[in-house]
C-alpha cells in the first residue's frame, strides 16, 4: 500500500445498500484524502424521507485542484423497521476523479441498531491493474476492534464520525481484501461510485441516453450495477430517469431513480424506488440549498 491512502466502511443491516436502499445488506460510505489543496469548494445540502418512517439528510462537497475533482458525500439515515427496530446509518463517500475516471474511493460507514453499534467498517479502494484493490478495517464490538486495531481504536467512538482518521489508517493496519477488489470492468465503460453518481455526476450528463456502471464497494460478487440513463419529460431544467439492473434487484417492477436538475445545473430533487428479493423501498430527497463556488469536473 502506498503511504497516501483512504478508507471505506460497509455496514450490514436490513438494507441492501444505501444507494440501492434496502437492496444489499450494506451501506456505503466513502472518505478520501491526499489531494492537492482545493482552491474553491461547493457545499450542498439535501433532506428527504423514505419508507419505514425513514428520514435522510445529505451533505455534498465538491472541489477541484490540480486536475483532480474530489466529491465528498455524507449521509445520515434513520428508519424504523416493520418489527420496530430503529436503525441509523452514518455514511460518507469521498471519491477522486481525473479526466472523468475514478482514481480512488474511500468509505466509512457506521450502523447503529436501537442505539447500539452493530458494525463499523473502513474500506479503501486504490487503482490497480485497470481496476481497484481493496483494504479493510472493521469491527463489531469495541473490545474486538481495540484488540485487533489498537492504533486505530479511538475512531470507534461515534463522536469521531467525520473527523480526520485517514492519517491513522495505515498504522491500523488495514487488511488486504482481494475478495472486494474490482477486477472486471467492461471495455470503455463509464464507472461511477454510488453517491457521487447520484448527487454530483448526474448534474453534468451530456444530452442523450447512456449506460453507466456503478461500482458497489463492499460487495463480494456482482460488484457493478448497470444503470440505463435517459432524458425524461420535464420543464424548468432537465430531468433524467435511470433504470437500475443488478442481480439483487427484481426484473419487475423496475428499480428506478429520477433526478431533476435546475436550469443553472444544480440537483433539485432525487426520487427513487428499489425492488429487491428482500423487499421494496421508496424515497425522495429535496435540495435545501448550496453555497460556495459551483464545481464542474475538469473532464466529463
Amino acid at each position: 500500500m502506498p503511504g497516501c491512502r483512504g478508507v471505506a466502511v460497509n455496514a450490514q443491516q436490513i438494507s441492501k445498500s444505501f444507494l440501492l436502499l434496502f437492496f444489499k445488506k450494506e451501506v456505503l460510505f466513502f472518505f478520501s484524502f491526499c489531494l492537492p489543496p482545493a482552491h474553491a469548494t461547493e457545499l450542498c445540502r439535501f433532506s428527504g424521507t423514505t419508507d419505514y418512517a425513514g428520514h435522510v439528510t445529505v451533505t455534498t462537497k465538491a472541489a477541484t485542484a490540480g486536475g483532480v475533482t474530489r466529491v465528498d458525500v455524507a449521509v445520515a439515515f434513520e428508519a424504523t423497521t416493520a418489527i420496530w427496530f430503529h436503525i441509523r446509518y452514518l455514511v460518507e463517500e469521498i471519491s477522486q476523479w481525473r479526466d472523468g475516471a475514478l482514481q480512488r474511493l474511500d468509505t466509512n460507514t457506521r450502523t447503529i441498531m436501537d442505539g447500539r453499534v452493530t458494525r463499523q467498517q473502513w474500506d479503501d479502494f486504490e487503482p490497480h491493474a485497470g481496476g481497484l484493490q481493496a483494504y479493510r478495517v472493521q469491527g463489531k464490538t469495541l473490545a474486538q476492534f481495540a484488540r485487533q486495531f489498537p492504533p486505530f481504536a479511538r475512531h470507534w467512538d461515534l463522536a469521531s464520525f467525520g473527523t480526520q482518521w485517514l492519517s491513522d489508517y495505515a498504522a491500523a493496519p488495514p487488511q488486504r481484501r482481494p475478495d472486494l477488489d474490482l477486477t472486471a470492468v467492461p471495455p470503455n465503460a463509464t464507472v461511477r461510485s454510488p453517491f457521487a453518481m447520484a448527487f454530483y455526476w448526474v448534474r453534468f450528463l451530456p444530452p442523450g441516453a447512456r449506460p453507466v456502471s456503478v461500482f458497489l464497494p463492499g460487495f463480494k460478487a456482482d460488484k457493478l450495477a448497470d444503470v440505463a440513463l435517459a432524458p425524461a419529460p420535464g420543464s424548468g431544467g432537465r430531468v433524467w430517469r435511470a433504470v437500475l439492473h443488478h442481480a439483487y434487484l427484481r426484473a419487475a417492477p423496475a428499480s428506478t431513480a429520477v433526478a431533476r436538475i435546475s436550469p443553472d445545473g444544480y440537483l433539485q430533487v432525487l426520487a427513487f424506488e428499489f425492488h429487491s428479493t428482500a423487499g421494496s423501498a421508496r424515497g425522495v430527497v429535496h435540495a435545501a440549498g448550496c453555497s460556495g463556488t459551483a464545481q464542474k469536473p475538469d473532464d466529463r
